[in-house]
This record gives C-alpha cells, sequence and structure tokens, in this order.
C-alpha cells in the first residue's frame, strides 16, 4: 500500500532527529577519548618538569582531566637559588609529604617571603636551606613556592621524590585551623589525583625522619588517620561528581532510543 505524506514527513523527521543526535553525541564521546589520551600522554613522556613549556591548551587539558577540582593557588615562584629554590627536577613524585611551620601565628606569605629572603645569604652558614612547594595560611590561602617535580628544601632524603605542604598554625600545639586544614585536603586531594598516588603516599615529614612533623599529627596518630580519611573521602566526592556528570552527557543516547521505540510502530 502506498504511504500516505504524513507517513513520509514523519520518517524523515526521525532521521534528521537521529542525525542531530547522533553528532552530538560523536563530538562529546570525541571530546571524552582526547582528554584521556592527553592524560595518558603527559603522565607518561619523559619530560623535564622545570624546563617543559606548556601551552595554555595542554595546561587546560590536563587540568580538566583531573576529577578533583583545583583550588584556590597564588602563584608566588622563589627565585632559583642554593637556599630554597635549586632549580632541580625530582626524579619522580611518588609522595605528598605534609609539615608544620614550627613557628606559631606566622602566615603563609611571611613564611614564603622568609624562603625568598635565603637567597641573600648563600654563603652564610647560620641560614639553613629551606622552602616547600606549597604553603597553607592560617585563613586557608595557599602559595606556592616551588613547582611540582622540582626540588624544594622541606623533606630531607623525600625531596628527591616527593611534593612538599607546610602548614601554618596558631599555637604551638601545631594544629591546624578549619580553614587551614580544609585547604589541606583540597590540595592534598587534588595533587594525589593528578598524580596517581593512594593513601599510603600521603606521609608526614615524622614518617621519613621520625621528627616530630607535624606535630599535633604526631602526637595524635587518631588526627592524622582522621585527615587521611577527609582526604581520601573529599577525592571519592570530586570523583563521584565529575562522573555523574559525564553519565549527564549521554542522556541524547537514552533519549534517542526511547523516541525511536515509541514512534517505531508508527512507521
Amino acid at each position: 500500500m502506498k504511504k500516505r505524506p504524513a507517513d513520509n514527513r514523519k520518517r524523515k523527521s526521525t532521521h534528521a532527529l537521529f542525525w542531530i543526535i547522533f553528532l552530538e553525541v560523536c563530538v562529546v564521546l570525541a571530546g571524552l577519548a582526547y582528554l584521556l589520551y592527553q592524560t595518558g600522554r603527559n603522565r607518561t613522556d619523559d619530560v623535564d618538569p622545570v624546563t617543559i613549556e606548556y601551552s595554555e591548551i595542554e595546561k587546560q587539558t590536563e587540568e580538566a582531566a583531573v576529577l578533583v577540582p583545583r583550588p584556590d593557588i597564588d602563584e608566588q615562584l622563589l627565585t632559583i637559588n642554593a637556599k630554597s629554590r635549586p632549580g632541580e627536577s625530582c626524579k619522580s613524585i611518588d609522595y605528598i609529604v605534609i609539615h608544620y611551620l614550627a613557628n606559631p601565628g606566622t602566615t603563609a606569605q611571611e613564611n614564603r617571603d622568609y624562603f625568598e629572603s635565603l637567597k641573600d645569604f648563600i654563603d652564610n652558614d647560620d641560614y639553613y636551606s629551606m622552602s616547600a612547594n606549597y604553603v597553607i595560611g592560617i585563613d586557608g590561602e595557599i602559595i606556592q613556592c616551588v613547582p611540582d617535580g622540582e626540588i624544594a628544601y622541606a623533606s630531607n632524603e623525600a625531596n628527591q621524590y616527593s611534593i612538599s605542604i607546610e602548614n601554618c598554625h596558631p599555637s604551638k600545639s601545631g594544629q591546624f585551623t578549619e580553614a587551614t586544614y580544609q585547604s589541606l585536603v583540597h590540595l592534598a586531594a587534588y595533587l594525589s589525583e593528578l598524580y596517581d598516588l593512594d593513601r599510603d603516599h600521603i606521609i608526614r615529614h615524622y614518617d621519613v625522619t621520625g621528627k616530630a612533623c607535624p606535630l599535633y599529627y604526631v602526637v595524635h596518630e587518631n588526627k592524622w588517620e582522621k585527615l587521611l580519611d577527609d582526604i581520601m573521602a573529599y577525592r571519592e566526592e570530586c570523583r563521584e561528581e565529575a562522573l555523574s556528570r559525564i553519565v549527564e552527557t549521554e542522556h541524547p543516547v537514552d533519549e534517542l532510543t526511547a523516541f525511536l521505540e515509541s514512534n517505531a510502530g508508527e512507521e
């Protein structure tokens, strides 16, 4: 039997909608595949983290592929010098080392500026070599002093294969404020996700040398375990949120299937 004009219009409309939705899904999947490719390439290439210069597009792609959001970081890199930033590449990034500054009441900016001032005392043995990749302040501000993948003078022999995070604190107990604590959770979760490090690779200075640093989290072992729990819980929460957003991009496929099934009997 010859099809009616209305049937032909419905078939054309269905086919047009199919190809529109199909192309949208292809674009989304191609974008996700590109992000995964970039992430694998960036983590396996043998590159010098000190000298390599990423384009803005490469930086954005790398960060977009990390499921934990990058916290607000104030980049104030130290001048390359022998006392606080030697400008040498780490052998690897295998650990995140947590510290406290043992200088109650000081700010992140004051400690960063002290690290910078050490360049003026190169020949003075009264001034020790000292720095960190990051310093977190009492109000939760984060300052980056030394790039990831570059040696900072904070964790003794672990300097060669770690990222160091120094934390300010208001009292001699070394306990962090809630703002410092939350920023540390977010920064450690982000870095551990970025460099594919698990819970056992987030450690204290104490775990490297036996030094009571960070003091409060050495004296109170349960508080240290709680900090690790919070870091991993936040990381998992971010992963779940990111994956749920990815799943939402697949809805056009479900909608297409439902549309075709509902119209199958009308052809």
